[in-house]
């Protein structure tokens, strides 16, 4: 079955270079064949086509091999600026086109780092856009900063007059926070407001961003960095004009590179995270105060409309159903009730959630058994502020020998009793999107169950889940 979330056949998406123009988003993307790959397949940029994130039109490879980077148009010339990695070395590069399809590179434009400023081992990822102000174009870079630690890190700044020859300058954002440079950097406006965004693989790992009322800063961090966990990287950003969408990679895992995962455990649910895997989109949203959230694209949320049955009845717990309104008051002890339909392959969980002070834990079980076993957990803890995703090893009886940690994702959220909170949940095979109160995501992948019901929970506490829905695609 073809996935939801887009990925081409037979390979996986790596980094989206969004671009939009004439009604469409021109997405770009590392094509990623890993173990598929064979002589005389391109695997460098290719190109996508879409306007509402769910039906695409792929146009196939750019002929481009090369890293990220990033597209923008100067009259009626369009300038890919992009990446390569000749005998260990990291080169930014250029190259030119009238259709988006043919591009041209041009050889003496490549260049790399000075070597005074910047260290010589990073050099990627460029982002170039035209600075008002100073009445030149700037480039940013994923780069390191020379320095006496190794925490280098940083955003890299070039200027030009002409897009060919550029002049290197002190970095737009250098914290000292990262070992690794800031990867994939995107920078826009939105209101009195400049974000800067980038990803990153060390410390905490995910794509964050940064908010400054000036191009020269101070960069401010938000009270959230990210826009998602960890299973979400190098999400670069694009405008229609109207909305700002978010695009980036949830990640698969078919490697288990450091043996983690439980040796009796026969899946791949504890596998570690691949570079690459299925698109996912995101809006970006901002907030009174200038911060940012994200939630599901309306084409996206929109398409699933086919309602299926979801017929409950109480496993654990006194349950009462009135109208739409599912309640459990339960403050000593866990409460829980389930589908009598098995979830489908593709489908959204909806549903108004509300809890008490003293509440515990509340959520979604997905893919449960009867016995309610195993299960993958989506729990709101409001006395820790956040939601949290957990799988089926943690909850078996040797859950406790596996993991030198509490939870498997998780994301802060600002929890507070009687407030009711939309929680939406996207499957897709192996893939679970969650948003929650319509600023908040949480990407995960679910592979060691592959069927189950849906089951509510309440763990000491008292819950209102309301207006529950599972619903499809009309050709879902």
């Amino acid at each position: 079955m073809k996935e939801f979330f887009y990925r081409p056949e037979n390979a996986w998406v790596g980094d989206v270079i969004p671009y939009y123009e004439g009604g469409e988003f021109k997405l770009f993307y590392l094509h990623g064949w890993r173990e598929n790959y064979k002589e005389g397949l391109d695997h460098g940029w290719h190109l996508l086509g879409t306007k509402d994130f769910v039906d695409f039109r792929e146009d196939g490879s750019c002929s481009i091999e090369g890293g990220t980077g990033h597209i923008l148009k100067v009259d009626n010339i369009y300038h890919m600026f992009y990446c390569i990695f000749p005998e260990g070395k990291q080169i930014a590069c250029h190259a030119v086109s009238k259709d988006l399809r043919t591009w041209e590179p041009i050889p003496e434009d490549t260049f790399g780092p000075d070597g005074e400023i910047y260290e010589l081992a990073d050099w990627r990822d460029p982002f170039v856009f035209w600075n008002e102000e100073e009445g030149q174009y700037w480039m940013l870079i994923a780069a390191l900063k020379k320095g006496p630690t190794n925490r280098k890190g940083c955003t890299g700044l070039l200027t030009s007059k002409n897009l060919k020859h550029w002049e290197y300058r002190e970095p737009l954002y250098a914290p000292n926070l990262h070992v690794g440079a800031h990867e994939c950097p995107d920078l826009f406006q939105m209101g009195e407001w400049w974000y800067l965004i980038y990803s990153s693989y060390t410390g905490r790992f995910g794509t964050f961003y940064r908010m400054s009322r000036s191009l020269n800063g101070p960069w401010i961090t938000p009270q959230e960095e990210a826009f998602d966990g960890r299973a979400y990287y190098a999400a670069k950003s694009v405008s229609d004009g109207q909305k700002r969408y978010l695009f980036g990679w949830n990640p698969t895992k078919n490697d288990d590179l450091f043996g983690w995962n439980p040796p009796k455990a026969a899946g791949k649910d504890y596998d570690t995270w691949d570079w690459g895997g299925n698109m996912v989109v995101h809006e970006i949203i901002q907030r009174l105060d200038g911060t940012l959230g994200v939630k599901v694209p309306e084409t996206v949320d929109s398409v699933f409309d086919k309602q299926v049955p979801a017929n409950f009845h109480g496993v654990t717990g006194e349950w009462t159903m009135t109208g739409d309104v599912l309640h459990c008051d339960s403050p000593y002890a866990f409460a829980s009730c389930i589908t009598q339909e098995e979830l489908p392959d593709l489908c959204k969980i909806s549903a108004f959630v509300r809890f008490t002070g003293e509440s515990q834990g509340l959520g979604f079980m997905l893919r449960a058994g009867d016995s309610l076993d195993f299960a993958y957990y989506i729990t709101l803890e409001p006395q820790r502020n956040r939601i949290t995703f957990r799988g089926p090893v943690m909850q078996s009886e040797e859950g406790g020998k596996t993991f030198p940690y509490e939870v498997e994702l998780e994301r802060p959220l600002k929890l507070v009793p009687e407030q009711k909170y939309e929680l939406k949940v996207f499957i897709d095979g192996t893939i679970c999107e969650i948003y929650i109160g319509g600023e908040v995501a949480m990407s995960a992948r679910m592979y060691d169950i592959q069927h189950g019901k849906l089951a509510l929970f309440i763990s000491q506490g008292v819950a209102e889940f309301s207006r529950v829905q599972v619903q499809i695609p009309p050709q879902g």
